[in-house]
């Protein structure tokens, strides 16, 4: 059964899924009982989202710039993740130039 839910749904409709709960378009309960999923699958399609996000889009000599306003959940899983990743020694070694404090301050 876990393996027939995991595969009914391709790429694009998971992203929909997770950036519609991510803009608050839909409450997470109702969008696991619209696609027929668990709210366990839908949190596995978050982390590796974040975690997708966090690998793609390391500081690259724009550190300091401010984006726009995130939502609460989505800071709050972006937070857990870059603490999981700093835990494990995930990610980039910062430069010779640049001071350890400068980096964490770069991901809110």
């Amino acid at each position: 059964m876990k393996e027939l839910e995991q595969d009914k749904y391709g790429v694009l409709e998971k992203c929909r899924a997770v950036l519609s709960v991510w803009t608050e378009r839909k409450k997470a309960a109702g969008l696991c009982r619209e696609m027929g999923i668990s709210s366990s699958l839908l949190w596995q399609w978050q982390d590796r989202a974040v975690s997708g996000m966090l690998e793609a889009l390391e500081p690259r000599g724009q550190e300091g710039r401010e984006g726009p306003a995130l939502g609460q959940q989505i800071k709050r899983l972006l937070d857990r993740k870059a603490r999981y990743r700093e835990l494990l020694g995930v990610g980039r070694a910062p430069r010779k130039n640049q001071s350890p404090v400068g980096q964490a301050a770069a991901c809110p």
